[in-house]
């Protein structure tokens, strides 16, 4: 059995992985990819391993929330021994001599994860900051409540200090390069594995089966099994081989994480806010970077905004509004800090949100895209489900609801989504610095007055009645790239 992967991000890896250690030494698993990654969401991410710290207002209010939650938690579970895995494989090809000793990625679980609830931006955050609570205690996990002023290189401006915050001690990160390289490694030393540095350009199919793929190589490549696993560009890929599936747009989640240096402040947590309108809010994580690491190597992010096409640079407004954040929200001290990279990811974000995972029409191509932002985080129990899937194994029956030709998960009524996105507007102002008059009292109301008008006139134009647009989709509702 041939298998091949189309992308070499962290699910296409993980499921690689996994994939090689039970297929027959005769079979083959083929992994294309660009080695350089351009537009990596896994390489441009801090790596959070974070389930609760990422829960907003509205997230387990649905099935389809909870049901994502539910595999967001068993991955937070399933993380230590993952990682161990992958490392032993990766030191076994170091004990054989053919590459480079892989270097450990040091998960910094023990440290945990610092939630502050600080008024940067506006009441969003208190919502979401009660919302992570309330599922802490309603699903009996570990979190104390702490004094801000107690939390190691937190030195907010006295203008953005938290005042409230809580630890999250099973919450932690990973250097998401060193994983990679480390996979890679793992990889290399399985005889059936081989990487080939190229971009898929289209899907061959012959009546109701996938027969190879085009490269950008001119080559042709044949298999048996095929997974679709390249992130935001898998949506290029399905538009030009015209395999008459039915799926919905993927657009580009164009997201920056800037790497900073910033000796004499060594950050031992991560530090974050709750997730914001249009963003994950404010975080700083630190990077391992290796055995002679010296502790001054952060990560800070992180910014988000949906376009029907990738974008190659990050830009500026991103770039000084993260630097501004880190700056008056986290730790001041990062002003004398150096940037030593700005690294833009493309986030795989679907029309209502949702992830596309699971078998096709075709009997013999699979997908795995549309993770957003929890693509990293939920890799060992997404490889697992997915790797079931190629080998023709039954999962769980609700992993259906991602079922990449599915209709459009539509669970927001009209009335919440429009109340939702006045709230996402609202806080994407306040982040970027919008302060209303003290002459007008009412200038505030009468700003959500102007958002709900709009929302309700853009709900109006697509003939959404008895269904809601997600917040996140209200650019790409308005520019006409979402119908």
């Amino acid at each position: 059995m041939d298998y091949v992967i189309i992308g070499n991000g962290i699910i296409a890896l993980t499921v690689a992985f996994r994939l090689s250690k039970v297929v027959d030494p005769s079979d083959s698993i083929t992994i294309i990819g660009p080695d350089e990654r351009i537009g990596s969401a896994t390489k441009a991410a801090a790596a959070m391993l974070n389930s609760y710290g990422e829960i907003e207002k509205n997230t387990l209010l649905t099935d389809v929330g909870l049901y994502h939650f539910e595999l967001s938690r068993k991955a937070t579970s399933m993380w230590p021994q993952f990682e161990r895995e992958i490392i032993s494989s990766a030191s076994e090809e170091e004990l054989n001599h053919r590459v480079s000793p892989p270097i450990v990625t040091r998960r910094n679980l023990d440290s945990g994860t610092y939630i502050i609830n600080n008024t940067a931006a506006n009441d969003v955050d208190d919502h979401n900051f009660d919302s992570i609570v309330r599922a802490l205690k309603e699903f009996g996990e570990h979190f104390e409540f702490v004094n801000p002023k107690e939390i190691p290189n937190y030195y907010p401006s006295q203008r953005n200090r938290a005042t409230r915050a809580i630890l999250i001690p099973s919450e932690g990160w990973i250097n998401p390069n060193l994983l990679l390289q480390s996979l890679e490694l793992a990889l290399l030393q399985c005889r059936q594995v081989k990487f080939k540095n190229a971009k898929v350009e289209k899907i061959l199919k012959t009546k109701n089966h996938v027969v190879g793929v085009t490269l950008d190589t001119a080559e042709k490549l044949s298999g048996d099994i095929f997974l679709l696993s390249n992130g935001a560009a898998a949506g290029e890929i399905l538009n030009l081989s015209n395999l008459g599936l039915n799926i919905q747009p993927i657009f580009y989640g164009v997201g920056i994480s800037l790497e900073l240096k910033s000796p004499g402040y060594p950050l031992k947590n991560c530090i974050r806010t709750p997730n914001r309108g249009g963003t994950c809010g404010v975080y700083s994580v630190p990077l391992y970077l290796g055995p002679d690491d010296a502790g001054d190597h952060i990560v800070v992010g992180a910014s988000n905004f949906l376009a029907p096409e990738p974008f190659f640079h990050g830009r500026a407004i991103s770039v000084a509004h993260l630097l501004n954040s880190a700056i008056h929200e986290i730790n001041g001290h990062f002003s004398d800090a150096q940037l030593v990279r700005v690294n833009v990811g493309w986030r795989p974000t679907t029309q209502d949100t949702q992830p596309l995972l699971g078998k096709t029409s075709i009997e013999n191509l699979i997908i795995a895209t549309g993770t957003k932002r929890d693509g990293f985080h939920l890799s060992p129990v997404l490889s697992e489900m997915i790797t079931s899937i190629m080998l023709g194994e039954s999962v769980d029956q609700r992993f259906e609801v991602f079922a990449p030709e599915r209709d459009l998960i539509r669970e927001l009524d009209r009335a919440e989504a429009i109340s939702m996105g006045v709230e996402s507007l609202m806080s994407q102002h306040y982040q970027h610095g919008y302060q209303p008059s003290s002459i007008r009292m009412d200038m505030d109301a009468q700003v959500r007055v102007t958002f709900r008008k709009e929302l309700e006139e853009l709900h109006d134009q697509i003939r959404a009645f008895d269904w809601g647009i997600h917040p996140e989709l209200i650019n790409m509702y308005t520019r006409g790239y979402a119908k």
